[in-house]
């Protein structure tokens, strides 16, 4: 019975060790990809054990910046989605995930605050707001790209100076801040 113990627990050690190797070299490449996009960093609550794979540290919670965007029409009532290059589809809500607080909010001068997930390669679609919300199940990939309505895209994406969560408590500020020439970098301009 010894002989199975010792060697069964020399496995789950090399086993345990192992794992959290590879935990904390995906946290890495994970920290590494947040680096790449910009985003607001606020520390988090304290809680036991730190961040995940890092004894001692302190938690960090990231949060993305608050977007704005034009777009090629009057479309703000319209569910959105997200095609990439080649014509696949990258991004579409469930119905149950869209709601009123989904829609975007106008901010003047044909900029409208992204509360739905808009990005580049984003279009828009026939279904309004209130007919998707009451779908009773996720219309089909070929179904959502039917519905596209021709032409109707978005044009520009502007990062603004707040997080998601805070954007709707400052929206006479990012209205200032989208009137200065250039005060945020451009995220996407669709030259179509």
């Amino acid at each position: 019975m010894k002989k199975l113990i010792i060697p069964l627990s020399v496995s789950i050690i090399i086993a345990t060790s192992a794992c959290s190797h590879k935990n904390v070299a995906d946290n890495a490449a994970v920290g590494a990809q947040a680096e790449q996009s910009e985003m607001i960093i606020s520390q988090g609550k304290s809680y036991r054990g730190g961040a995940i794979g890092y004894r001692d540290s302190k938690p960090v919670n990231a949060m993305p910046k608050a977007t704005a965007f034009k777009m090629s029409g009057d479309y703000a009532d319209d569910v959105a989605l997200t095609l990439g290059p080649n014509g696949e589809m990258l991004y579409f809500a469930a119905p149950s995930d869209i709601s009123a607080n989904s829609a975007p909010v106008d901010l003047g001068d044909g900029w409208w605050l992204n509360r739905q997930g808009i990005g580049a390669g984003s279009c828009f679609t026939k279904y309004t707001f209130k007919e998707y919300s009451a779908l009773k199940k996720v219309p089909t990939q070929s179904e959502l790209k039917e519905a596209i309505i021709p032409g109707a895209k978005v044009t520009e994406i502007r990062q603004l100076p707040f997080s998601a969560s805070e954007a709707m408590q400052n929206l006479d500020s990012i209205r200032s801040f989208l009137k200065t020439p250039l005060s945020a970098p451009r995220l996407y301009v669709n030259p179509r």
